[in-house]
């Protein structure tokens, strides 16, 4: 463990801290993060809104002239933050947390981290506060929710359709539920059939039905089949499929989908096979955005900040070695980068870190 590392590295709610470390300041915080800076001038950054956490860059006075040079900005204001790219590496897991707690984080600056470790305790209870306001306020924001159901639209086929009460294929199985498990791999078996007859030409849907004609025309000729009737109305619809050639490739590839669908005892029509083939694709689109939408991952992180700043022994004790500073209890040293974090702020700031993401969840 390097206890040079940033001591706010990970302490504001939701395990989310990282992304805030470079969070606006105020009054004393911005004093003396300046101070740390060797006195550099800082320019006042602007509120954020209600609804929205600006990340833009300060404006100079209306007085002043076009040709006055801009005082650099502090690294521990809003504006030279970026929030909303760190909000997502956390929200999105880029990050995969394991056994409640990070491998690792996201990279922040080494001028950002000298400001924070320049802060007194009384600072860094103020900056935790102040910070987690700023990222409640973004993460909660339309523009920050839209973004992100777009991303997990694209990364998870994560869509809400209002669909309530589903459970994974793998609850349903342990919960021993057969005919639900049952009925909805005949949706999946419709969805993968439709999908790929989706993505063939008309040449290769023809070379399907000349394969497997000679087959179903066995069965549709065989007096002892139960099913036989099937199957001659299987071979009556491929051979109208034959005559097509490849002049309609839509017609074809419903009309594929559904022998296919007879063929494995699924739908016999093209409109109840891609009702449930639609069924199944929006059952598994509520599926995935029950498990990543942005609530349900907040949920997540904050239950698991909320319980692992307990288990971290502020106390503990440290020793040289190899040029850095080790615990002393190797089983600290296995520990997350999180619970590393917070023993570094110490326990008032993580305490206080707690306390935030507490009151974050009952609001959610």
């Amino acid at each position: 463990m390097r206890i040079r590392a940033p001591h706010l590295c990970v302490l504001v709610s939701l395990l989310m801290a990282p992304a805030l470390v470079h969070a606006q300041l105020g009054g004393l915080l911005k004093k003396k993060a300046a101070e740390a800076l060797k006195g550099k001038p800082t320019p006042p950054a602007p509120a954020p809104g209600p609804a929205t956490v600006s990340t833009s860059e300060p404006k100079a006075p209306a007085t002043a002239s076009k040709g006055d040079p801009k005082a650099p900005a502090s690294p521990l204001d809003i504006s030279e933050a970026d929030l909303t790219n760190k909000a997502n590496q956390v929200l999105r897991e880029l990050f995969p947390p394991s056994n409640g707690d990070w491998n690792e984080l996201p990279y922040i600056g080494r001028n950002v981290v000298a400001a924070a470790k320049a802060l007194d305790e009384s600072a860094r209870l103020a900056f935790v506060e102040k910070v987690g306001v700023a990222f409640k306020t973004l993460v909660m924001s339309d523009t920050f929710g839209k973004a992100y159901a777009d991303s997990i639209k694209q990364e998870h086929r994560a869509v809400d359709h209002g669909i309530t009460g589903l459970v994974s294929t793998e609850e349903l199985l342990k919960r021993s539920d057969m005919a639900a498990f049952e009925t909805r791999s005949k949706g999946e078996s419709a969805a993968a059939i439709v999908d790929n007859m989706e993505s063939q030409d008309a040449k290769t849907l023809q070379l399907l039905i000349s394969q497997n004609l000679p087959s179903w025309t066995r069965n549709a000729e065989n007096v002892k089949r139960k099913d036989r009737a099937k199957f001659q109305k299987m071979v009556r619809d491929a051979q109208a499929l034959q005559a097509l050639g490849t002049s309609d490739v839509q017609k074809l590839r419903r009309g594929v989908a559904v022998l296919y669908s007879m063929d494995q005892d699924g739908p016999d029509t093209e409109e109840a096979l891609y009702a449930l083939r639609d069924r199944s694709r929006a059952e598994s689109e509520q599926l995935a955005w029950d498990q990543y939408n942005l609530k349900t991952v907040l949920r997540k992180q904050l239950t698991a900040f909320v319980a692992l700043v307990p288990t971290v022994d502020f106390a503990a004790a440290t020793k040289e070695g190899d040029g850095k500073v080790l615990f002393v209890n190797p089983a600290y040293e296995r520990k997350g980068q999180v619970w590393k974090a917070c023993f570094r702020a110490g326990k008032p700031v993580s305490m206080s870190a707690m306390q935030l993401a507490q009151a974050w969840l009952k609001e959610l």
